[in-house]
């Protein structure tokens, strides 16, 4: 990943090359994830953490976070009892990979369990969803090496991935027998496992651009 890596609705990210600011690509300091938490508290901002780099996030784009404004609301709207629904300030963590990121829309049903390491117990590290609003530039992301992580969490029974362009939702369903069954649905409604509706039409009618 170069020092100025593709956003997924985002202003900016980067590298951080040192706990002081940005850097040039010559720099690999490889961080402790405890020190990516200190990092996150003394900013006061947004950072993703990936095999000891620390990504820097800023902003969004209008129909972005429209969208994910949108889907957050239906979670909140139809979740079952003992399920809570967060936006994308949630951060969530992979333990057996340690990837920290922050997704677009959370939703957990049960008891929320923490991350050992964080003890502001800011971290959720057992999602029953996820949600990420995908653009043109981080699909392959959302598509790849994120959801390659999110694989790893054994809590994680749906993973969604919004289209901003088009009305397009696609729908990974974790089965029981081992493995992932895969929807798209580009017109009505989707009803997820975990009780959620997105009706598309409510969704992507009357987007900023």
């Amino acid at each position: 990943m170069g020092i100025s890596a593709p956003d997924r609705g985002l202003a900016w990210w980067g590298r951080i090359g040192h706990l002081g600011g940005m850097a040039g690509p010559a720099r690999h300091h490889r961080y402790s994830y405890a020190e990516y938490l200190a990092y996150e508290r003394d900013s006061g901002l947004k950072h993703e953490f990936d095999d000891g780099e620390i990504l820097a996030m800023a902003g969004g784009s209008r129909r972005h976070n429209a969208l994910a404004s949108r889907v957050s609301a239906a979670l909140e709207r139809d979740r079952r009892p003992g399920c809570i629904a967060f936006q994308s300030d949630q951060k969530v963590r992979v333990l057996t990979t340690g990837h920290a990121t922050y997704p677009d829309a959370t939703l957990v049903c049960g008891p929320i369990e923490g991350d050992p390491d964080d003890t502001m117990g800011a971290t959720i590290t057992n999602p029953t969803l996820l949600v990420e609003v995908l653009s043109a530039s981080t699909e392959a992301d959302d598509w790849g090496s994120k959801w390659q992580h999110y694989q790893q969490l054994s809590s994680l029974r749906e993973y969604v991935l919004v289209s901003q362009d088009t009305p397009r939702i696609e729908h990974y369903r974790r089965l029981d027998e081992g493995g992932w069954a895969y929807a798209e649905v580009t017109s009505g409604t989707l009803e997820l496992d975990c009780g959620a509706r997105f009706d598309l039409a409510a969704l992507y009618t009357d987007l900023p651009d």
